[in-house]
């Protein structure tokens, strides 16, 4: 089974990437400027607009599955939230250390970024 599953996948990625190669070569298509497509950035716009939609979507469904699941618990689950047998985490402990570590970050990228456009205009004299 495993063997069948990785040669499909190994065959499906020989056959794109020789396509891509094909219309890339032949066709005169994949150019060095994917924005200018269709003009202008509309299909990077969209591009980028359906990740986010789809992203947003499954945040939606996880947390949806989540409050389903401790506001209303099945009788298979005994009742309860969370399930019996299930040990829980202090919110206290490790998921704080990762909501400072994730906040940091962002922080100091953010810091980066203003400083390096700062820095930017700085060196242009504006």
């Amino acid at each position: 089974e495993v063997e069948m599953g990785l040669g499909t996948v190994l065959y499906a990625m020989v056959v794109w990437w020789r396509d891509v190669i094909r219309e890339a070569t032949f066709e005169g298509h994949h150019n060095a400027s994917p924005s200018m497509a269709f003009g202008s950035t509309t299909g990077l716009r969209y591009g980028m607009l359906c990740f986010i939609a789809s992203e947003v979507m499954f945040f939606v469904a996880f947390f949806w599955a989540l409050f389903h699941s401790s506001l209303a618990p099945k009788v298979e689950m005994g009742d309860v939230w969370p399930p019996k047998g299930i040990s829980v985490i202090h919110p206290l402990h490790i998921p704080f250390l990762n909501t400072l570590i994730l906040f940091t970050s962002g922080a100091a990228v953010t810091w980066a970024h203003h400083t390096f456009v700062l820095a930017g205009s700085l060196y242009r004299g504006h």
